[in-house]
């Protein structure tokens, strides 16, 4: 009879067992499926809110830069979000941009700045520094419409651009951040006005630019000195440049247009322009005083352009290890000249009234005395 019973309660109490198990998968599975389907809810809430967050971000941007003479015509992302649970990313961003004169690159002109990808790590953020990476970096000038008004060839510019920067924006204390938001902007204008800034970071790209009709090409890459962090083009590079321009750079102006990568397109520019008119000039009029007018010409132009200590800085390094063999009397002569194109810029002339200044202005030397 015991056995009977014991029988019987086993058979009892199997079926149980098993609706139980049965019960508990179906619960681990909802289980499973609810949670799946908050983590895909949060991810969608916490992207829209990167969403409105970079929205509000591209507003304050353009807002600073109108403040500053920068016009933003246009600045989207395709797309935002969490990668992984310690970083953001965003994707296929684009830029409209008007530079002001006082940018050094592309002075004036209408930048379109692309970039395929910007991660931030959320983590170092916690540290007191916004580290920051983007790959696929482009950055093109547009010219002017034609006549048509269609838009210009973007031939000029910088592409397959890498950067790492680590801006000090401190999310700890509502102060240091308040600070380093407000001084931030100040030092972004100072690297498009200088080509350096205190804020650590790390670029590579290959520049291409057009002087006249020549499209020439440079390497660059970052550096850092005195506590401040440079872009700058290779030098060799340069030396190739001045040789497909056929201008006789010394090695004094290729350091310095190598530290002033953003401006070395407007020199080169400049220093072809005022060759070609003083050639131009003589062939049409032998009388002319060919050298003068060029080197007045140039640093006229120059000053007018970058402002008088950085233009005598230009012509200053022509003149150091010349290339040609020139005289003490001949430097002594460009030295004077260049001087008085300063001085022209500073009396209000303008470039219409150099050759005839040059022609009749006792100030300037035509002839080098020895």
């Amino acid at each position: 009879m015991q056995q009977l019973t014991a029988g019987k309660c086993i058979g009892y109490f199997v079926p149980v067992q098993i609706d139980i198990e049965k019960s508990m998968k179906k619960f681990l599975l909802i289980l499973i499926v609810f949670l799946a389907l908050l983590w895909i809810g949060g991810i969608v809430v916490v992207d829209f809110a990167l969403e409105k967050a970079s929205d509000k971000a591209l507003e304050y941007m353009a807002a600073e830069g109108a403040s500053r003479g920068i016009k933003v015509e246009l600045a989207r992302f395709e797309d935002v979000g969490l990668s992984g649970l310690r970083t953001v990313q965003w994707k296929d961003f684009t830029a409209v941009v008007n530079a002001p004169q006082y940018i050094s690159f592309a002075p004036g002109e209408e930048v379109v700045l692309s970039i395929g990808k910007i991660t931030l790590d959320l983590a170092r953020l916690f540290q007191g520094v916004a580290a920051v990476t983007a790959v696929d970096i482009g950055v093109r000038v547009k010219n002017s419409p034609s006549s048509a008004g269609r838009l210009g060839e973007q031939t000029e510019g910088i592409e397959h651009g890498q950067l790492k920067a680590e801006l000090p924006i401190d999310v700890r204390d509502s102060g240091k951040l308040a600070s380093s938001l407000e001084e931030l902007p100040n030092q972004v204008l100072q690297f498009l006005q200088e080509g350096k800034t205190q804020i650590p970071f790390g670029f590579r790209a290959r520049s291409t630019f057009k002087i006249g009709e020549t499209v020439v090409k440079g390497d660059i890459t970052t550096r850092r000195k005195s506590g401040y962090f440079f872009i700058v083009i290779s030098p060799d590079d340069l030396r190739k440049i001045a040789a497909t321009l056929k201008e006789d750079l010394t090695e004094e102006e290729i350091r310095l247009l190598s530290l002033n990568p953003l401006r070395a397109q407007a020199i080169l520019r400049i220093t072809k322009y005022a060759r070609v008119q003083s050639e131009a000039a003589y062939a049409k009029d032998a009388t002319v005083p060919e050298d003068a007018y060029r080197h007045v010409l140039w640093s006229f132009l120059l000053t007018k352009q970058f402002g008088p200590e950085f233009a005598k800085q230009v012509t200053d390094a022509h003149e150091i290890g010349s290339v040609k063999r020139n005289t003490e009397a001949d430097h002594r002569m460009d030295y004077h000249n260049n001087e008085v194109g300063r001085e022209y810029v500073k009396k209000g002339y303008g470039e219409g009234q150099i050759l005839q200044r040059v022609r009749t202005d006792p100030q300037v030397i035509r002839v080098a005395q020895p």
